[in-house]
């Protein structure tokens, strides 16, 4: 657990420890994980995108927290119930511990349900779905007992709702609901809506496997699977709902639509086998464009509360003189570039960078997907004891 520091809890201003940040995780340290809290790029005065020749580079902040588990495994962090980081890894007690964000305290969370591919779907603050290998699974933010209660020693009738299987008061609990109808690791896109009434929530999920091209989604009020359609989602991996756009919006890893990004229309939930939805490809690209940097691997970030975007990309950066690297990797859309001399698998001479750039999106008069407002491009350098494996992934980021 790391030390309080002057400053963090009894001389920071309120206004401050309230105002949200973009939290990255690194796997750098022995014992696991460094999560670190960095202010996004602000967009440039003018308007205009900000040119790729400009390049500010920062140092990386010290580590707001240190998470112990298992390393080379950041596909099982997510955030949730608020303002918490949480990660699923395998460990001897099986209890997940969750950093809170904002009180930056660490709170007993749910048993780990020894995730294989997962993918984490926080919905509010109170509810987290894991879909995995062959099952769906929810867990609830555990119920308070309310004072007179306890008082009175009576039960209350709220635990006989349909609830009570999966939540009980001061528990944390998975519930196992209805098992997809597709393999989870056939899933190309995914995202959760939420209807204009606030009520209707569904999770939208695309796959393309070998027997099935489809996109379904599950009703999490009726807690059933459906197939809209023989289509899938434009963009690759998690979209967002922008409430200001009406649409889905996702980067493409697509060959034909590398480095753009997509909106696309939202379809009709409630229809069986509806027909794909409209979509846009934006005019501009939001990945680096710069002659010294070589994409390695990216992920979107909706600030929802800036009607916002941050792409955080991870890039290799080649030093002047320095040897010729060799390109490997088991994905199209991400590569890991080797050199001879290592540590860990990172390579010593050259950079790896995380690359971060703010922007919002509109239609104009076209009906064309601009990017608005790109912002100043800011660059922070990997720590070198990064993991080959977890550089290879997406990088892992929550706007908290």
């Amino acid at each position: 657990m790391p030390k309080r520091h002057r400053g963090e809890l009894d001389g920071g201003s309120t206004t401050e420890l309230q105002q949200q940040r973009l939290y990255l995780v690194f796997d750098d340290w022995d014992c696991g994980y460094s999560i670190r809290n960095v202010k996004p790029p602000l967009p440039c005065k003018s308007g205009d995108r900000a040119s790729e020749s400009e390049r500010f580079e920062k140092r990386l902040p010290n580590p707001f927290w240190r998470y112990p588990a298992d390393r080379e495994c950041p596909q099982y962090f997510t955030s949730a119930f608020g303002t918490k980081i949480m990660g699923m890894h395998h460990n001897d007690s099986g209890i997940v511990l969750m950093i809170d964000v904002r009180t930056r305290s660490v709170v007993l969370g749910p048993r780990t349900n020894y995730p294989a591919f997962p993918i984490y779907f926080p919905v509010g603050v109170d509810k987290l779905f894991a879909l995995d290998s062959a099952c769906l699974e929810l867990c609830r933010l555990p119920l308070v007992r309310p004072d007179s209660d306890s008082d009175s020693g009576s039960s209350s009738t709220d635990e006989t709702d349909s609830d009570s299987e999966s939540d009980s008061y001061g528990k944390w609990l998975w519930r196992q609901l209805q098992v997809p109808t597709f393999r989870t690791r056939d899933a190309t896109s995914y995202a959760v809506h939420s209807e204009s009434d606030g009520q209707s929530q569904s999770i939208l999920v695309s796959v393309k496997g070998e027997e099935t091209v489809a996109t379904f989604t599950f009703d999490m009020g009726k807690f059933v699977w459906e197939c809209l359609g023989e289509w899938t989602l434009p963009f690759t991996g998690r979209g967002h709902f922008d409430r200001k756009l009406k649409a889905l919006v996702g980067l493409s890893k697509d060959p034909e639509a590398f480095e753009y990004l997509y909106a696309c229309n939202m379809p009709s939930i409630g229809d069986k086998h509806c027909p794909a939805p409209v979509w846009k490809c934006s005019k501009e690209k939001v990945l680096s464009e710069h002659l010294a940097d070589r994409h390695v691997s990216a992920s979107l970030i909706y600030m929802e509360n800036r009607c916002e975007y941050c792409i955080v990309e991870c890039v290799w950066v080649e030093e002047d003189n320095a040897d010729q690297v060799k390109i490997k990797g088991d994905k199209a859309d991400q590569v890991l570039l080797e050199k001879s001399e290592c540590v860990e698998g990172v390579p010593q001479r050259g950079r790896y960078m995380y690359r971060l750039m703010t922007f919002s999106l509109k239609y104009d008069k076209m009906d064309d997907l601009r990017v608005k407002c790109g912002g100043r491009v800011r660059y922070y350098e990997v720590p070198n004891t990064v993991s080959a494996e977890s550089i290879r992934e997406d990088p892992v980021a929550f706007w908290l």
